[in-house]
């Protein structure tokens, strides 16, 4: 799966967040965060969108490319 790394970005600044908080309420590792925002998006679970949509309030549905 595709994640669609720009909206995700859209929505941290949106929110006012950093990627540290994201993984925060994520309940992961800022690491982990920092990886998945320098990466292409691809090869992702769709858990790992649910955790996206759910820590930004937002549906799965938009974060998927």
């Amino acid at each position: 799966m595709k994640l669609n790394i720009p909206k995700i970005r859209a929505e941290i600044e949106r929110i006012g967040w950093t990627p540290f908080r994201l993984a925060k309420e994520m309940k992961t590792h800022n690491q982990a965060i920092y990886k998945i925002l320098k990466s292409d998006g691809t090869g992702y679970t769709f858990r790992t969108v649910e955790k996206f949509a759910k820590a930004l309030k937002i549906e799965a549905k938009d974060l998927i490319k």
